[in-house]
């Protein structure tokens, strides 16, 4: 594990990534965070890399600095997992006369609406950090090579949107893992349903082949395969989005709300659900964003991809209108 009772220095190991008292011991932790590793980062990094981690932890000394930065993000993801996943459990006392709630003379129990902050804080900073872990492991392969044979490895590396970042490119999700992972869901289905009739059967095949390193992409296609990868992942999240916001009115697990000044409320704000025509304007202005992108891929497509796919893609006339014989009247 990365964190031990030998270097738990009365609460300064975990302090260092979520803010706590030297009275938390790390026999009241040693279960949930033995149990986040376990459930959220070893899945991500599997056996190899995580026994390297390990033993990065067990010689700190004199590890080097990629190394100690690789181990503060795996920290940093496990300790507010921990904290979010066993919340409950570590606000109670368990013993023979059942379950407790702690408490004591000075200090009193947390109210609801902190916890609630509490709990999405600590949900929103532990998967952002697992996605920076990623990251970094990615943008450094050649220090961690074991990384190549995992499975999230296989799949962010053929994905055609990658990672949160690349939806921020598109729509602001302000980098959340969380938000990411609810629209991973229609990722799959908008590339087979809406991506694949834009390209074509035959480009849409050796796009896949070419993520997959299945084939070379041609060196004289125009462009390089990640110009092209991104254009298509843009029209992507653009449309996972709109499907998204059509089925539960939301990019987050929260619901959609909206902001407004309002005196005597707290902090002065006033947050309030959205009403179903607030919900559908974002939904229209986000397909009018999605018809838009379709659009620039096909244009980008007879410009640099015109000679792999013909005449094949449908579904959106691109007018080309270089002689200005055409235009609009109102």
């Amino acid at each position: 594990m990365i964190f031990s009772k030998e270097k738990w220095n009365n609460g300064k190991e975990i302090s260092a990534f979520v803010p706590s008292s030297a009275s938390l011991s790390f026999q009241k932790m040693e279960s949930s965070l033995s149990g986040a590793q376990q459930m959220y980062l070893q899945p991500l990094v599997e056996n190899t890399l995580m026994k390297k981690i390990e033993g990065i932890y067990a010689n700190q000394e004199t590890a080097d600095e990629h190394s100690r930065y690789l181990l503060s993000l795996a920290q940093r993801a496990v300790a507010n997992l921990a904290f979010w996943h066993d919340f409950d459990a570590l606000n109670l006392r368990i013993s023979d006369q059942g379950f407790q709630r702690q408490g004591s003379g000075d200090w009193q129990g947390a109210y609801k609406y902190q916890e609630d902050r509490m709990r999405e804080n600590f949900k929103s900073r532990g998967f952002n950090a697992l996605d920076a872990l990623l990251d970094f492991v990615e943008d450094n392969i050649g220090e961690y090579p074991e990384y190549k044979d995992t499975k999230c490895w296989t799949d962010r590396s053929q994905a055609i949107v990658k990672s949160p970042k690349e939806v921020d490119r598109s729509v602001c999700i302000y980098g959340s893992h969380i938000v990411f992972m609810r629209l991973q869901a229609e990722f799959r289905t908008v590339e087979e349903y809406h991506l694949k009739p834009l390209l074509g059967d035959d480009l849409y095949r050796d796009l896949r082949k070419w993520l997959s390193g299945s084939e070379e992409f041609p060196e004289d296609a125009g462009c390089t395969l990640d110009t092209f990868r991104l254009v298509c992942a843009d029209y992507v999240v653009r449309m996972a989005v709109v499907r998204l916001m059509k089925q539960t009115g939301s990019l987050t697990d929260r619901g959609l709300y909206f902001m407004q000044m309002s005196a005597g409320s707290y902090d002065n704000k006033n947050v309030s659900p959205a009403s179903d025509r607030q919900i559908g304007d974002r939904v229209g202005m986000y397909e009018i964003d999605a018809t838009r992108s379709a659009a620039s891929l096909q244009t980008f497509i007879k410009n640099f991809m015109g000679k792999y796919v013909g005449d094949e893609t449908t579904s959106y006339n691109v007018r080309d209108n270089t002689g200005h014989n055409a235009f609009f009247a109102l």
